[in-house]
């Protein structure tokens, strides 16, 4: 029986919506301006993780690496505020994208 969800990829996805949520909380109790090219990065590196949370998507792959270097760029930049949730979520990216294994290799042919 294979697994419908690649759980690893749909934390990492969840964890960087809700990073993505705490931010835009933070700034409007602030008062400040948003950084719109940094939550627009996550938004794509969250989207990315959920693509990549189906185990059966073509460029599942080609998808999740991406998605890992974005979060872990943003979270070096925000270490010290919240940038450790981001790079746990880049490892949980990492971890899915080398479980993953390719539809069709030279092993499918043996």
């Amino acid at each position: 029986m294979t697994r419908r969800i690649d759980l690893l990829a749909l934390s990492a996805a969840v964890l960087t919506f809700g990073v993505v949520l705490l931010y835009l909380v933070l700034v409007a109790q602030e008062g400040g301006d948003v950084a719109g090219w940094a939550v627009a990065l996550l938004t794509l590196a969250g989207v990315g993780a959920l693509y990549g949370a189906w185990p059966t998507s073509r460029a599942r792959r080609a998808v999740l690496w991406p998605s890992a270097a974005v979060l872990f760029f943003l979270g070096y930049l925000t270490i010290l505020s919240i940038g450790l949730p981001l790079i746990l979520a880049c490892a949980l990216c990492v971890l899915a994208a080398m479980r993953a294994r390719p539809r069709r290799d030279w092993r499918d042919l043996v």
